[in-house]
């Protein structure tokens, strides 16, 4: 009856105060969003107001046309293997993300978020924790054992995601339970992450994989009876998409450094960030030309290749995909910036398919 209880009302909150005021939030920020009222408006936009505008654009052109096209088009695409091989691509990379995330919380959260950690326990999250309400229902009394067996169960459950067989990875029950646990964990964190965009994107990514998952447990990893549906690969594109392009434009906008836009970023960059490898030291004692392609690169691929993943064309997509790849590998290769690069690096295989 407990555990009902708890349930009911982690699922009544999420209705009546996080949905809603999810909604509000995106409305203040479309609020925000400058609308020219003519054609001649847009000629008088600041560098800051496009920048705003670009992500919206690319958004409604998913909503409006992608969307329904897949809808549309959904019986007549032709399925090849590709389409299943990029399913388990994504469920597997989803569940490494996972490992990472949960292996963290393990073995950080009591120094983080423990009675006498470096922050106090989120007694009064600002968001829904329903994992950590269901232990606590269930008679785990400490706040420091919760936070811990619920890390403890999200990476054995992600560890069967990334490595197990296709009646783990390909069942819709165990990216949702995942999903869970990690958004309960990042809500309980919610007063440092707030600046850590990757833990969001990958609560978001672990979102999407809930449905890119057969609702039934196949016995086999390619499931002809059960595709992947190819509005959720879009979506995935959609998220990569809105996450290159928002770091691109930020390091662009007027509140950022402006030696992003001298091209010379890169020379501070290699010896200040987190744990610069060996091949950072080599990067940086590279001649001022070499750094500053190195930037036009990186802003490239932030700020350009971002709509070539929304484009039909195959050519293009796997073009953004090979450029986004190196890029995120060669920034894992020269430094450590958490998983951030991976997750992004993930929703990036959604441009392999062949359609769409």
């Amino acid at each position: 009856a407990s555990h009902t209880a708890a349930l009911y009302t982690a699922v009544h909150r999420a209705l009546t105060a996080d949905l809603p005021e999810l909604l509000r939030l995106a409305a203040d920020a479309l609020a925000t969003v400058p609308a020219p009222p003519d054609l001649a408006g847009w000629s008088e936009l600041t560098r800051e107001e496009l920048f705003r505008l670009a992500p919206v654009c690319g958004s409604l052109v998913v909503l409006l046309f992608g969307l329904p096209a897949c809808v549309l088009c959904e019986p007549r695409i032709g399925r090849t293997g590709e389409y299943w091989l990029t399913r388990v691509a994504l469920l597997r990379g989803i569940g490494l993300l996972y490992v990472f995330a949960f292996a963290s919380s393990a073995m950080q959260g009591r120094a983080l978020f423990g009675a006498r950690g470096l922050f106090a326990p989120a007694t009064g999250s600002s968001g829904p924790t329903p994992a950590l309400d269901l232990l606590a229902a269930a008679g785990v009394g400490s706040a420091d054992a919760r936070v811990e067996l619920a890390s403890l169960c999200g990476l054995l459950l992600s560890l069967l995601l990334a490595f197990g067989g296709p009646r783990f990875a390909l069942w819709a029950p165990l990216p949702a339970s995942l999903w869970l646990l990690h958004l309960s964990l990042v809500n309980n964190a919610s007063r440092l992450l707030p600046a850590h965009s990757w833990e969001w994107a990958a609560s978001e990514l672990g979102f999407l994989a809930i449905f890119l998952a057969p609702e039934w447990p196949p016995s086999t990893l390619y499931p002809r009876l059960l595709p992947p549906p190819s509005a959720v690969l879009l979506l995935f594109r959609w998220h990569l998409f809105r996450l290159l392009l928002g770091a691109g434009l930020s390091r662009l906008a007027d509140h950022s450094p402006s030696c992003w836009r001298r091209l010379d970023c890169a020379a501070a960059h290699h010896e200040t960030q987190p744990m610069p490898t060996p091949l950072a030291w080599l990067l940086h004692g590279m001649p001022a030309r070499w750094r500053a392609a190195e930037a036009a690169v990186s802003l490239a691929a932030l700020i350009l290749a971002p709509f070539a993943a929304l484009l039909p064309s195959r050519a293009a997509r796997l073009a953004t995909f090979w450029i986004e790849a190196g890029v995120q590998v060669g920034s894992m290769a020269s430094g450590n910036v958490g998983f951030a690069n991976w997750a992004a690096l993930v929703p990036a295989l959604a441009l392999l398919v062949p359609a769409l």
